[in-house]
């Protein structure tokens, strides 16, 4: 799309929500989302969407960073009613944008931005507008330039700028990643459940049903990929956490790691609207009529367990620990208990994990389950996940790994140590 060309959103995508991605080189070229009223100007800085405020208050607009770009995601349903326009800007603090190796704009996948060879001297550039006109949401080009950079920008807009000298910083306090604090937050549940110097694998399903899409909205799901991260990295030496999406169909996407989980949601999830993408050894998805590979939007977590056991190797010597987070289903109860109990002598431990207030079916009774050589998995419910402390989900997720360690080394299916 070329400056002040204006298309209808619905033109372009039916999805309501919309990922705008702006690649740039070099890295620290700044993109910002601004909420604007029906005047243009700036009415509430919580609408300011940036690397200073990842996500407006009820998650309408977010902001995720990966090296060299940057994807501001926008809920058009979500967006109050005060928010009429969203400009989507870039800068630089010291460069003129057009001396830069690269900048270009993917709107939701359907259309392409390039402004580079609109600019001259600009130290900032509103890219596009996102707005309202007649009820209906539009994309506008803009490509509009200003010389004196970011603070011009915002004084275009309405914004207040404080022109008083910064004083010079204290030196920043040593400090460790949100990464690394999580870290040691886990290093203390295994400590408390005597088991500090364990080691094992750990993989990470996640259940993308269409039940599960106001979780996928609202951040919750990609807050908890980064609270869980932290448990792979401190249980398995080698940092990878292989991870899969599940509905009707699933898909083994990209490996988690300590580099990439920023933006891991909006980068690989699968849905019944978006193709999967990265799939890696194994995928039991399905082709739809596009030739597209999907995981449908419904439950069957037959598929994905028996994904997993078929994922493994044969000759197992490392404990496993399956992390498994629902909002429920789980219909076929006496099919997966089946799974579950004829899995109870390798050495995979499974806990799953309930969200909201879902009928959890024959997870309840996990514990009770009948003919396993050892008790091999375990169930908690969390009504907000958002809500619990860091300790108590590592807390809750550890509590029956170490009973399950001491009973599979008891009956030779993992070695004595």
């Amino acid at each position: 799309m070329s400056p002040g060309e204006k298309r209808a959103v619905s033109d372009l995508t039916f999805s309501r929500k919309i990922d705008v991605t702006v690649r740039h080189a070099p890295d620290d070229i700044d993109i910002v989302a601004f909420g604007l009223n029906a005047e243009r100007k700036i009415a509430d800085d919580r609408y300011t969407v940036l690397f200073s405020n990842e996500r407006s208050p009820e998650g309408a607009i977010s902001y995720c960073r990966i090296t060299g770009a940057t994807t501001i995601t926008v809920y058009l349903d979500l967006l109050p009613v005060s928010v009429d326009r969203i400009s989507l800007v870039a800068s630089h603090d010291t460069m003129a944008l057009k001396q830069a190796r690269q900048l270009s704009v993917d709107f939701a996948g359907v259309a392409t931005v390039e402004p580079l060879s609109a600019l001259g001297d600009e130290k900032a550039v509103m890219l596009l507008d996102l707005y309202r006109h007649n009820g209906v949401w539009r994309l506008g080009v803009v490509v509009q330039g200003f010389s004196g950079g970011l603070a011009d920008l915002v004084r275009h807009l309405g914004g207040d700028v404080d022109e008083s000298p910064a004083a010079a910083p204290p030196p920043p306090p040593l400090s460790l990643s949100k990464v690394d604090l999580r870290k040691q937050k886990v290093g203390v549940s295994l400590k408390k459940l005597g088991i500090e110097h364990e080691k094992a694998e750990v993989v990470f399903v996640i259940d993308a049903t269409g039940s599960m899409s106001t979780l996928y909205r609202n951040g919750t799901v990609q807050e908890t990929i980064e609270r869980i991260v932290p448990v792979s990295l401190r249980l398995d030496d080698d940092g990878i956490m292989p991870t899969w999406f599940y509905a009707s169909g699933c898909a083994r996407t990209e490996d988690l790691t300590a580099k990439n989980y920023e933006g891991y949601v909006p980068r690989t999830l699968p849905s019944p609207m978006k193709p999967v993408i990265g799939v890696q050894k194994h995928s039991c998805a399905a082709i739809d009529r596009k030739g597209e590979v999907t995981i449908g939007g419904v439950n069957n977590e037959i598929v994905i367990l028996n994904a997993l056991l078929d994922d493994e190797p044969a000759n197992r010597t490392t404990p496993l620990l399956v992390i498994f987070m629902t909002d429920g289903g789980f219909a076929p109860s006496k099919e997966i208990a089946k799974i579950i109990t004829n899995a109870a002598p390798r050495p995979i431990f499974w806990q799953f994990v309930g969200v909201g207030n879902n009928n959890f079916g024959m997870l309840r009774n996990l514990d009770t389950l009948p003919g396993r050589v050892v008790d091999n998995a375990g169930f908690f419910p969390v009504t907000d996940l958002a809500k619990i402390t860091d300790e108590e989900l590592y807390d809750r997720l550890l509590s029956e790994f170490p009973a399950w360690l001491k009973a599979v080394r008891a009956k030779g299916i993992l070695p004595a140590r």
